[in-house]
């Protein structure tokens, strides 16, 4: 199979590093950068097939998850104290207000 030339782009500074570390491994930068490219291809890969059991499950609960009717939100009277306080709390905290440590 035919090499096709592949372009990139860099800064001055990062194209003068990929030189000196592909002439530090003993390679040209092709050589360099297609194996540096095959190592993270295969790091890719390996994350994928790792959470591939994780995220097929999430998918699947996002789905069950679009069919379920919405719950209705309590009225602020109709909680504890605490529940109100706690409310408050995070409202506060959330808005930087200076009576986020109101208990």
């Amino acid at each position: 199979m035919a090499n096709i030339r592949f372009t990139i782009s860099t800064a001055s500074d990062v194209q003068a590093a990929i030189r000196r570390h592909a002439e530090a491994a003993g390679l040209d930068v092709s050589a360099y950068m297609i194996a540096a490219a095959a190592a993270q291809m295969a790091r890719d890969d390996a994350a994928t097939a790792t959470f591939a059991v994780l995220d097929a499950r999430n998918q699947a609960a996002l789905e069950q998850a679009a069919d379920l009717p919405e719950a209705d939100l309590p009225s602020f009277d109709t909680l504890t104290t605490h529940e109100q306080a706690l409310v408050h709390r995070v409202l506060s905290s959330a808005l930087g207000s200076d009576a986020a440590s109101v208990a």
